[in-house]
């Protein structure tokens, strides 16, 4: 799908500024730095991580559209996530209205959050039927949608108000499938690695926007000194060490072959297991 015409313009001056940046910054300055001998891969990446990392034309703009985006999901999974508890609020307001019509009113609007949540806990059941993993997402959202349908269910079966016959049936159905996928999340394994296993190391380098605009400058200078022959690495081993966690370089120097091969094909080396970052 393409950009809209304004955007794709913005997108293109963003990369043309960010390849001018990385073309005086970065390349120029690789083609002709003094490396140590043997190649040092954590001094190379801390010279690196040294570069001015000034803001490119535009960055605000992503920035501004970053937030706008994740407005919007929230905007939109709140609710959803949500839909029980609101529909209760809605069947409290119900129950405790003067007139019939009034409360059928509220009682239709709780039809449609009951329908949200029945959409919703059928969704959390899917995930966990294809991983059979304890995800804490699942868990919260299932959790809500039982708190949410216990207390309608309960409202409208101690209040002189009559619902309609279709808002028990959605309000039992949410609860009821939220209730079975929690108490099968709660029983099943943690999804992922064992915690010693997945733990991550403390972030180095840039933080923000400039983080990956320094992943990007240390995969230059990566094919830089691989051109100039400082380094000898099979096309693999590029893609590997372009993968290294920012920051973590250092880890490189001092290997044995054996080491070497290891950390390369991610295994465990005594404090974490490498692997992409973004």
């Amino acid at each position: 799908m393409e950009l809209p015409g304004p955007l794709a313009k913005w997108a293109r001056k963003v990369d043309r500024a960010e390849h001018e940046w990385g073309r005086r910054e970065v390349d120029s300055w690789a083609r002709t730095a003094e490396f140590a001998r043997p190649f040092s891969w954590g001094e190379a990446e801390a010279a690196v991580l040294s570069r001015k990392y000034g803001r490119l034309p535009g960055s605000t703009v992503a920035r501004m559209l970053g937030i706008v985006g994740w407005t919007a999901v929230l905007v939109i999974a709140i609710p959803l996530a949500g839909a029980p508890l609101i529909g209760l609020a809605l069947v409290a307001v119900g129950c405790n209205v003067s007139g019939a019509d009034a409360a059928q009113s509220w009682f239709s609007l709780a039809n449609f959050a009951f329908v949200v949540g029945n959409l919703s806990a059928f969704s959390m059941l899917t995930i966990w039927w294809e991983t059979r993993r304890r995800s804490t997402l699942v868990l919260i959202v299932n959790a809500i949608n039982v708190i949410g349908s216990a207390g309608a269910f309960t409202l409208l079966a101690v209040s002189s108000a009559s619902a309609e016959s279709w808002l028990p049936v959605l309000i039992l159905a949410s609860g009821l499938i939220s209730a079975v996928t929690l108490v099968l999340g709660l029983v099943s394994k943690p999804e992922g690695r064992s915690r010693r296993h997945s733990r991550k190391p403390p972030r180095r380098g840039p933080r923000g926007d400039k983080r990956a605009r320094a992943l990007r400058a240390r995969q230059r200078l990566l094919e830089v000194v691989v051109h100039r022959g400082l380094v000898k690495l099979d096309e693999a081993d590029l893609i590997r060490v372009g993968e290294f966690p920012l920051g973590y370089w250092s880890e490189l120097d001092g290997l044995d072959e054996r080491e070497w091969r290891r950390v390369l094909e991610r295994r465990h080396t005594g404090w974490r297991d490498f692997g992409p970052q973004t």
